[in-house]
């Protein structure tokens, strides 16, 4: 169970950084460092995802490791081929995860669209609170860095969380509670499932949600600092929120 976990949450957070990374850097100008960085890291998360997956969906992940590589590599080759391999990135870190996501549910609870619509929330989330809390430490290296990619990092971080909550409400309303077995509000507690769900839903899901708006008003402020201090707590509870999430996931079929 640990390693099947391990391997969707790396490959959630390798598609969704590289997917986010792609989309600031097509409406930024982004330091060459930082997207290496960011490429180098969705390779090596994608690659373990490949290592720990023992279904057939592992060559999913292999594949978009070397997409993550070969942005890596065109990076260093001029502006144009960055963006055209930039692009294919993108589209490779949302295609190799809806293919998976769809091999995958075959063998699940939950149906096809709410399985896809679970695994993109989560690694839009995930992606876009990792690749904004990194572009905010960039601010100390490169003083000299415009305030607009770490604004637009915040929209779609809050975009992120929003997204997250719909399709959490909506995995809850096609026969999550049943799943869950919580019948009343005491089952929280007294079910185990329903108790972990109870801290992910707390750290995962209402204490991002709140952080969104603070970090979303410490950078309209320009206080790039207090905007990454905020990132940098979001990301540990997001962490925590979508690594119980996707325990979930292999306990009950259902993404919660």
């Amino acid at each position: 169970m640990l390693s099947d976990v391990t391997a969707h949450f790396a490959s959630h957070l390798a598609a969704g950084g590289l997917f986010v990374t792609a989309v600031l850097a097509f409406s930024n100008q982004l330091p060459g460092a930082f997207l290496r960085f960011c490429t180098a890291s969705a390779a090596g998360a994608a690659a373990l995802a490949g290592l720990l997956d023992a279904s057939s969906t592992r060559w999913v992940w292999f594949g978009l490791a070397l997409a993550s590589g070969v942005w890596h590599i065109a990076l260093r080759k001029g502006a144009d081929t960055a963006k055209l391999a930039a692009g294919l990135a993108a589209i490779a870190s949302v295609g190799a995860l809806i293919l998976a996501t769809l091999l995958l549910s075959k063998s699940g609870e939950s149906g096809e669209g709410l399985a896809v619509a679970g695994a993109m929330s989560s690694s839009l989330l995930l992606g876009a609170v990792t690749v904004t809390m990194l572009l905010g430490h960039w601010y100390l290296v490169d003083t000299s860095l415009s305030i607009a990619p770490l604004r637009d990092g915040a929209l779609w971080f809050s975009i992120a969380v929003g997204l997250r909550w719909a399709a959490v409400l909506f995995a809850l309303g096609d026969g999550g509670w049943e799943v869950l077995r919580v019948r009343r509000a005491a089952d929280l507690i007294l079910s185990t499932n329903g108790l972990f769900f109870m801290f992910r839903s707390l750290m995962g899901l209402a204490a991002p949600l709140l952080l969104s708006v603070l970090i979303w008003q410490t950078v309209k402020m320009r206080s790039t600092q207090s905007a990454t201090g905020l990132l940098y707590v979001a990301l540990i509870l997001v962490l925590f929120g979508e690594l119980v999430s996707q325990f979930l996931l292999v306990r009950t079929g259902y993404p919660l």
